[in-house]
């Protein structure tokens, strides 16, 4: 039996949390939230995950200052950004500070989840 891939969706946005963790969890995945930096930090200090979907605009930590502090502390967690703005600037950023990947909303299911199971190594 395979393992779950364990997985933390940090954004702000409710209804696009609900949506695609109910997706995800469709595939196998299990899925913990969080609707902003501080608050992943909370959960990922007490239920460790493989891979982190972080939205790169939220109201309390931006997700490069989010991304930033995941590496720091949780080195072995695979960290990939979801934004619906194209700016390149940022996305270089995120891929110099330790982003596994940065994708652009809407993502399609199927890329997501091939892209989640290359940063889970699977």
């Amino acid at each position: 039996m395979t393992v779950p891939i364990r997985i933390l969706l940090v954004d702000d946005e409710a209804a696009f949390v609900e949506t695609l963790a109910k997706r995800l969890g469709h595939l196998g995945a299990l899925v913990s939230t969080a609707e902003g930096g501080v608050e992943a930090y909370a959960v990922l200090e007490t239920d460790p995950v493989d891979v982190v979907l972080l939205d790169m605009n939220m109201p309390d930590l931006n997700g490069l200052e989010t991304l930033k502090i995941i590496r720091k502390n949780f080195p072995s967690t695979e960290v990939i950004l979801l934004t619906g703005e194209g700016d390149m600037t940022r996305h270089m950023q995120s891929l110099e500070a330790g982003a596994f990947d940065f994708l652009h909303k809407p993502v399609p299911l199927e890329r997501l989840w091939k892209r989640i199971l290359d940063a889970a190594g699977r």
